[in-house]
C-alpha cells in the first residue's frame, strides 16, 4: 500500500495532474451522494419507501440512458463546452425537485439525465496527459480513479445519510448538487488538460473498459 500510494503522489506531481484531478473527485463524491439523498428526501415527503424506490429508479435509468448521449456530445464539441450545459441543467432539475414544482418521479428522471460521467471525463484527461512516453503510467492513473470512485461511494452515502437521519433530507441533495456543479465546473475550467476531439472516443472507451465496473462515475 505504501509503494501505491507513493506512485499516486509521484502521478500527481505530473503538471495539470492535480488540478482536473481534485474537481473530478469533488464532483464524483456529490454524484455518489445524489441517488441516497433522493432516497431520504421523497420518503421524507412521502412516508413511503416505495415511492422513494421508484424515483431512484427513474434517476438510474435516465442516467443510463442519457449519459452516453451526453458522452458522445463532449466527443464532438469538448469538455468545456459541453460540461457548463449540462451541469446548469443539473442544477435546474435539483431544484425542481428540492422545491417539489413538479412530480418528484419526473424531477428525478431530469436529476438523472444531467449527471456528468465525471469519472470518465477525468479518465480521458489521464490519456491525453500521459501519451507517448508516459503511457506507463497509465494503468496507475486509472487505479487512482478507481481508488477515488471507491472512496467517493463509501464515503457519500455516509455523508447525505447522517443529514438525512438529523432530518435535514433536503440539505443532502442540495450539498450532492453543489458538489456535482462546483466540481464540474472547476473540471472544465482546467483547459490546458483537455483532451483533442480527434480520438477523445477512443481514449474514454479505453478507460470505461479500465476501470468500467470499479464505479465507473
Amino acid at each position: 500500500m505504501l509503494s501505491a500510494s507513493a506512485n499516486y503522489r509521484t502521478l500527481l506531481r505530473t503538471s495539470g495532474a492535480w488540478a482536473f484531478f481534485l474537481p473530478a473527485a469533488v464532483g464524483r463524491l456529490g454524484i455518489a451522494m445524489t441517488g441516497i439523498g433522493i432516497v431520504w428526501l421523497v420518503h421524507a415527503r412521502t412516508g413511503s419507501y416505495a415511492a422513494a424506490g421508484l424515483v431512484t429508479g427513474g434517476v438510474a435509468v435516465a442516467d443510463a440512458v442519457a449519459g452516453p448521449q451526453i458522452g458522445r456530445l463532449v466527443d464532438r464539441f469538448g469538455q468545456t463546452r459541453v460540461l457548463p450545459c449540462a451541469l446548469s441543467a443539473h442544477a435546474g432539475a435539483a431544484a425542481l425537485l428540492l422545491a417539489g414544482a413538479v412530480p418528484d418521479l419526473v424531477a428525478g428522471v431530469l436529476v438523472g439525465a444531467t449527471l456528468p460521467q465525471l469519472s470518465a471525463l477525468s479518465a480521458a484527461r489521464w490519456s491525453a496527459l500521459l501519451s507517448g512516453e508516459r503511457a506507463a503510467a497509465l494503468p496507475t492513473a486509472f487505479a487512482l480513479e478507481a481508488f477515488a470512485n471507491g472512496v467517493s461511494y463509501m464515503a457519500g452515502p455516509a455523508l447525505v445519510s447522517v443529514l438525512g437521519a438529523a432530518g435535514r433530507p433536503g440539505a443532502g441533495v442540495l450539498l450532492a448538487a453543489v458538489l456535482v456543479v462546483s466540481g464540474g465546473l472547476a473540471l472544465a475550467a482546467q483547459r490546458r488538460t483537455v483532451p483533442p476531439l480527434t480520438g477523445r472516443a477512443e481514449r474514454r472507451h479505453a478507460g470505461r473498459a479500465l476501470f468500467g465496473s470499479a464505479f465507473l462515475r
